[in-house]
């Protein structure tokens, strides 16, 4: 009895982890089409990219470091409103025009839409 409760036990670790590998997967591939979306119909670029950083979440971007980085682009741009104190963020290299170039996007998490950006 005890070898049958331990093999359910194993059984739902094994499915939970399985679960949770599938979600982060699908959040990274949402972070990467916000983040081409948002760069080709905000920032009018048609950039190549190279590599994208996982997703991470941070607590460290206040309101007013999001107004700063905001202003930093000093375009006309729309940006989703935050829905809450924590942000993804993803890092991104990309060609435009024969140079590489390093930003990062801060995502709201509920809706994966860019936040803010920086140009690194």
């Amino acid at each position: 009895m005890f070898n049958v409760q331990w093999s359910m036990v194993n059984k739902c670790i094994y499915i939970i982890g399985v679960v949770l590998l599938l979600a982060a997967c699908g959040q990274q591939q949402q972070a990467k089409s916000s983040i081409k979306d948002f760069v080709e119909t905000q920032l009018h670029r048609d950039a190549s990219y190279i590599d994208f950083s996982s997703v991470d979440s941070t607590r460290a971007i206040t309101d007013s470091l999001i107004q700063v980085l905001r202003s930093r682009a000093g375009q006309d741009i729309q940006y989703q409103k935050p829905s809450g104190k924590t942000l993804l963020h993803v890092r991104t290299q990309y060609l435009l025009d024969d140079d590489t170039l390093s930003a990062t996007f801060y995502l709201d998490p509920a809706t994966l839409g860019v936040v803010a950006f920086k140009e690194n």
